[in-house]
């Protein structure tokens, strides 16, 4: 397998962040990884958990996934952290950078995130905002992957509103060339900026390699 170039050392803020060979080699170390063909140690590696929104699932599914790995987590609750008192972000992300070896951020606004990762010399990955969840949506896709094993041939229909994870969604189908048809109520629909983002991508591939 290629080694991925785009994510190493960077941040993952969005389904952009990833180009489609990256993405199969993501799922390919996770398939390996969930049947025991593959490990990965994070021994002494330090996750730190800035949810400002929150959660049940993701906040678990990261700290799990940390310690199975050997690492640490490090939840910090903005009720209980100089966050919660309008601390600014830049200092936060500064002094967690001494102390963490990446951050993991759950928050409102995508351009609160994209601060986080401009002041820290660590990466930051989304673990949710207003406009997407690409960390729910690659999860989404390797259920698919591993169940219908092509993505040429999959039609994938959500229904709800066009929310953050139907964003990362529309994105990732964009990159894989799956049809992604999206049913919710009148008012309700995804980012207007994200489709055009997505057709964009769409015209600009010449061809999508069948994996």
């Amino acid at each position: 397998m290629p080694k991925p170039i785009k994510l190493v050392n960077k941040d993952f803020l969005s389904s952009l962040n990833t180009s489609s060979e990256e993405f199969f080699h993501i799922l390919e170390i996770a398939k390996n990884f969930k049947n025991k063909k593959f490990n990965i140690e994070l021994r002494d590696k330090v996750l730190g958990l800035i949810f400002d929104k929150s959660s049940t699932r993701t906040r678990v599914s990261f700290q799990v996934a940390m310690s199975r790995l050997g690492g640490t987590t490090v939840d910090l609750n903005p009720m209980t952290s100089q966050i919660g008192r309008g601390e600014p972000i830049r200092d936060t992300a500064r002094v967690l950078s001494r102390y963490c070896d990446v951050l993991a951020i759950r928050t409102f606004k995508q351009t609160d995130l994209e601060e986080y990762a401009k002041w820290s010399s660590k990466p930051v990955i989304n673990a949710l905002t207003d406009l997407e969840h690409p960390c729910q949506a690659l999860a989404d896709y390797m259920t698919i992957k591993e169940e219908f094993a092509d993505f040429k041939k999959v039609v994938l229909t959500f229904i709800g509103d066009g929310n953050n994870v139907a964003n990362s969604l529309i994105l990732y189908g964009a990159l894989l060339g799956v049809e992604v048809r999206i049913a919710c109520p009148k008012g309700y629909e995804p980012n207007d900026l994200v489709i055009k983002r997505a057709q964009k991508n769409i015209s600009e591939q010449k061809f999508i390699k069948n994996y």
